[in-house]
């Protein structure tokens, strides 16, 4: 993001991108996940007073397109591959991936499978 003035903005934009990426591979299912309880929350009620109102906005109206959608909070360690895709956009330019993951986030992604095939 060229631009971004606090990390309840800055997720509330990511929440937006998925949102919209869901919508665009035909996802009628989703689950939303944030870092940010606020985020989480502003979502799950549709409404926001900060500054990001007009995002959380967007949000609540492109989630009348789905079927079924869930809001949760998720901690630093279900975020890990998130938090690992934020450090690398640093230095690299925007990309989405389909098929293959950056190298990076591979063992990430394979510790999470495993985590949800242990539950």
């Amino acid at each position: 993001m060229d631009l971004c003035f606090d990390s309840f903005t800055a997720e509330a934009i990511a929440a937006r991108f998925g949102l919209d990426l869901a919508n665009t591979i035909g996802c009628s299912k989703i689950e939303v996940n944030s870092y940010s309880v606020e985020v989480v929350n502003a979502l799950s009620q549709g409404y926001s007073s900060s500054v990001a109102s007009s995002i959380i906005d967007d949000c609540y109206f492109m989630s009348l397109g789905f079927s079924h959608v869930i809001y949760d909070h998720c901690n630093r360690e279900r975020n890990r591959v998130a938090h690992e895709l934020a450090r690398l956009a640093r230095f690299f330019s925007p990309s989405v991936w389909m098929d293959n993951a950056p190298n990076e986030v591979i063992p990430l992604l394979v510790n999470d499978a495993t985590l949800l095939m242990n539950e």
